[in-house]
C-alpha cells in the first residue's frame, strides 16, 4: 500500500537520521561558498555553484520522510 503525501506533509514529516546529516552538511558546504564569496582571488562562479548545489541538497534532503511502521504485508495477503 502506498502512502501519497502532499508537498506540505513531506515538508512538515519526520527526516531520516542519515538525511538530517546530509543537510547539516550541505549547510556547510554553503557556508563555505558565502565565505569563499567574499575572498578576491577566488573565481565568482565557484562560489555560486558551491552555494547553488548545496542548497538544492538541503531542500532535496528535506524531502525524505521516515515511515513509520514497516510494511510487511505481502501483495495477495488480505487484512
Amino acid at each position: 500500500m502506498e502512502k501519497n503525501l502532499t508537498l506540505w506533509q513531506r515538508v512538515i514529516s519526520d527526516t531520516p537520521a542519515f538525511f538530517k546529516r546530509v543537510q547539516v552538511f550541505a549547510i556547510g558546504l554553503a557556508g563555505l561558498g558565502g565565505t569563499l564569496a567574499s575572498i578576491q582571488g577566488i573565481p565568482a562562479n565557484l562560489s555560486t555553484v558551491l552555494i547553488t548545489a548545496s542548497t538544492a541538497i538541503a531542500a532535496i534532503a528535506q524531502f525524505a520522510v521516515k515511515l513509520d511502521e514497516p510494511d510487511n504485508t505481502t501483495s495477495g495477503q488480505i487484512k
